[in-house]
């Protein structure tokens, strides 16, 4: 609530709050609305409002504050590793001007970098130099979820090449930390998602199905518990793909791959749409 909008409202007119709430309510209302956020009834704050010549959306804006454009293009290429966009994704972080980047900016650059990185295999000393920057450099003290974040990178990059005990120390760390992470906005809930999704790919890399089973029912019931639908399509087809491996019934696959294609549909992952029907071929 933008209480000091409608505080600063009421000044600017030489009102008192006796003045104010005049007819309207009690004083001890409306104290209690400016001084601890205790919000009256939607009546009793529209007339304030309407006296104070201010609108609900003055109060309780309905459209968040407006990003900058670096922030924009570091957000939409974030959200690009969902849908796996990677090649539109490495495009926005060329638009980004990193020199005016706030520290949690840059880690936000290098943690999307660094996967971006290792989702397309580049070399895995260019990958791990973008998430040491985190760990070593930005975030030395390991305070933020960019910690979190470069472990699980560090995760993928040692797994797809093929050093399963390295990445495995790293997704053993993220799995340690995954019960602290604070899921207080849907950017935190789709970095947390973020990690679950990859913690599980990995054991299905190594055919510890159960495990990965486990951890993505567990980011699907985030998805659940938090009324999003980020990488509930992944998890969907990741449970059909771990299905498949496990030889369970064509039923119980037919359901996972109708999930994810229901979800795909939804975020317009259309990458995600191919390899369903990929596999539906086969």
């Amino acid at each position: 609530m933008n209480i000091e909008r409608f505080i600063k409202a009421r000044k600017a007119m030489g009102l008192s709050q006796a003045e104010l709430c005049d007819g309207i309510c009690t004083q001890a209302t409306l104290s209690k609305f400016e001084n601890s956020g205790k919000a009256p009834s939607i009546r009793i704050l529209t007339q304030l409002c309407a006296r104070l010549n201010l609108t609900l959306d003055d109060v309780f804006p309905v459209n968040p504050p407006a990003q900058s454009k670096a922030n924009q293009l570091l957000d939409r290429a974030e959200y690009k590793l969902i849908t796996s966009e990677y090649d539109s994704a490495n495009n926005d972080l060329d638009q980004v001007d990193f020199d005016n980047l706030s520290v949690h900016g840059q880690m936000q650059y290098y943690f999307v970098k660094g996967y971006l990185s290792a989702l397309l295999e580049k070399p895995i000393a260019d990958t791990l130099y973008y998430f040491n920057l985190i760990l070593n450099d930005l975030d030395d003290t390991h305070s933020t979820i960019f910690t979190q974040l470069a472990y699980t990178g560090s995760g993928i990059a040692y797994g797809h090449n093929n050093e399963n005990q390295k990445s495995e120390f790293f997704f053993q760390k993220v799995f340690d930390g995954l019960h602290t992470l604070p899921l207080t906005d849907n950017k935190a809930i789709w970095r947390a998602l973020n990690m679950v999704f990859y913690t599980a790919e990995y054991f299905a890399h190594v055919k510890d199905y159960k495990t990965s089973d486990s951890l993505l029912q567990y980011g699907y019931e985030i998805c659940a518990n938090n009324h999003v639908t980020y990488y509930s399509a992944r998890i969907c087809f990741r449970r059909a793909q771990n299905a498949i491996a496990e030889g369970k019934s064509s039923d119980a696959i037919m359901e996972m791959i109708n999930d994810a294609k229901a979800f795909a549909r939804m975020n317009n992952n259309q990458k995600l749409l191919e390899q369903i029907e990929d596999t539906e071929l086969n």
